[in-house]
């Protein structure tokens, strides 16, 4: 009597598979000399000695039939790209596509860009013959960067905070920043200079300076300077270049801080039936003494703590004055007075009807 056979199906679980990079001890950072040029400038010049990557693919199949260990020799489908460039073996680059343990190694002859970074990745596949499926191979963001020697670095200093404030009700009408460049701690000459404005629009990026930014009265060599009146906070970048390359940047910001005062009045607070005015004095409690006569700064308040009546003197005198008969007091009553700061807004340039800037008879601009 026969029997019927029955196909039987096995089903593997997916190989456990890891990947690494092997720098072959090679130099994967470069420093360079700012003074030279070319690929003699780079320690270490990758056109002598270049630098070697292998991504080294490893499996482990718990069942025991697929291979386990380092499995190089079976990739396949290689491919290498700087940035989303694919590479092909040439001059700057060799691809090993031998089957060996080397199997996608790259050698790198080219030089990284002078304070920049070369990216790559990789890519490759591997065939699973127990499910026959292939599985993707995948390395992203292998840097090879190039900075200046430790000794060979310039850098910028600027002889204001890097946080700049200033009290508008001092007065002042205009602020010089200095920049000085140096090298290996050394002061240098070597630097011209760029002053960029920081600008926040979702990523935060910096633009050359134009005719409409107004606040920047010069901007000539390495002294800028600001009509800080028109500020109210605005950050700026200097940039220091040899030879129209950037080799160095700082950053500061200018903002308006208004300082802390305490405010008080002074004498009786009473107002006496039958007067018809009252005077009361402000006196301002600043960090550096006292200042009677805020001018402009303050408004001065004051009330009755039943009736909530009073006047507002935005700083026209220094006393504040006001009628009880008016504001309602009729009786004995205590006044409270209390002191707001008026800041005053950052100005602008005066424009016509057709957005001409307004000057005065020395060609001055008028600000508003």
């Amino acid at each position: 009597m026969k029997t019927a056979q029955e196909r039987i199906y096995k089903i593997y679980t997916p190989l456990s598979l890891s990947v690494s990079v092997d720098f072959k001890g090679t130099q994967v950072k470069q420093s360079f000399k700012q003074d030279e040029t070319g690929d003699a400038a780079y320690t270490p010049n990758r056109r002598l000695t270049p630098t070697v990557i292998l991504p080294v693919v490893r499996t482990y199949d718990k069942e025991g039939i697929f291979r386990t260990g380092i499995v190089n020799d079976l990739i396949s489908d290689i491919h290498w790209y700087e940035g989303d460039v694919e590479i092909a073996s040439g001059n700057d680059y060799i691809i090993d596509t031998s089957n060996s343990t080397n199997k996608g190694m790259l050698t790198i002859y080219k030089n990284s860009p002078v304070n920049g970074t070369i990216k790559l990745k990789f890519r490759a596949k591997l065939l699973d013959d127990r499910r026959n499926e292939l599985i993707d191979i995948a390395i992203n963001d292998i840097s090879l960067p190039a900075t200046p020697s430790s000794g060979d670095q310039y850098n910028i200093t600027v002889d204001v905070p890097s946080a700049c404030y200033y009290n508008p009700l001092d007065g002042e009408a205009s602020l010089t920043v200095n920049a000085a460049g140096w090298r290996g701690g050394k002061g240098t000459t070597a630097l011209t200079y760029e002053l960029r404005k920081v600008v926040v629009s979702g990523a935060v990026s910096d633009r050359a300076i134009t005719d409409t930014d107004y606040e920047v009265i010069s901007a000539s060599g390495s002294v800028f300077v600001f009509d800080i009146r028109m500020i109210n906070e605005e950050s700026y970048i200097v940039i220091g270049k040899v030879s129209g390359v950037e080799m160095a940047r700082t950053g500061f910001t200018i903002k308006r801080k208004y300082p802390a005062w305490n405010a008080k009045q002074t004498g009786s607070a009473e107002i006496i039936p039958g007067q018809t005015e009252v005077s009361k004095k402000c006196i301002v409690e600043a960090p550096n003494g006292i200042v009677t006569n805020p001018l402009l700064y303050f408004s001065m308040i004051a009330f009755s703590v039943s009736l909530k009546n009073g006047e507002m003197n935005w700083g026209e005198r220094e006393e504040l004055r006001i009628n009880p008969y008016v504001a309602g007091f009729t009786d004995g009553s205590y006044i409270g007075m209390y002191f707001d700061v008026n800041e005053i807004p950052a100005l602008d340039v005066g424009m016509d009807e057709d957005g001409n800037i307004l000057v005065d008879e020395d060609g001055n601009r008028l600000l508003i």
